[in-house]
């Protein structure tokens, strides 16, 4: 990804065309690019940063299937191989915008676990689970995650 920085030079005939740089959008800049910067410096009123809209789409996203409300990141997903109750479902570390009902004891296929429906905050559809406890040593990695129901999601910034 790179950004453009336009330099405004302060003078009579100053446009915002002035001086246009190409550099990549980690820092530190380089020496060059800070040498080109600063040698405009003195006669410089601002510097306006521009990204094209095809370099800033944002994070990739799940939102609720209904309502388009944004309920997981993409970089949160910890596992796709999981089964929800209407089909494939995937394990999250984390999720926003949800609403999470109350505790209850369910056997699903892993054993005896304390989940809690969760539900998206606009809604209010039903879009997986909450892994409160797990009772055998082995399922205690899905303690605070959240399952969230493929068919009750779908992507956004892909």
């Amino acid at each position: 990804m790179q950004v453009v920085i336009f330099l405004i030079r302060n003078s009579p005939d100053s446009d915002i065309l002035n001086r246009t740089l190409k550099l990549p959008l980690s820092p530190p800049l380089s020496y060059q690019a800070y040498t080109s910067i600063s040698h405009w410096a003195d006669e410089l009123v601002g510097v306006v940063l521009y990204l094209s809209m095809a370099e800033v789409v944002g994070p990739r996203l799940y939102s609720c299937c209904n309502c388009r409300n944004h309920v997981a990141l993409h970089d949160d997903v910890i596992s796709k191989a999981f089964q929800g109750r209407h089909g494939r479902a995937f394990l999250f570390s984390h999720a926003m915008n949800v609403m999470v009902g109350p505790k209850e004891d369910r056997h699903l296929m892993t054993g005896l676990h304390t989940v809690a429906d969760v539900s998206c905050s606009d809604c209010r559809e039903v879009l997986g689970w909450k892994y409160e406890r797990a009772y055998e040593e082995t399922q205690k990695y899905k303690e605070g995650k959240f399952i969230l129901e493929k068919s009750k999601i779908v992507k956004e910034n892909w």
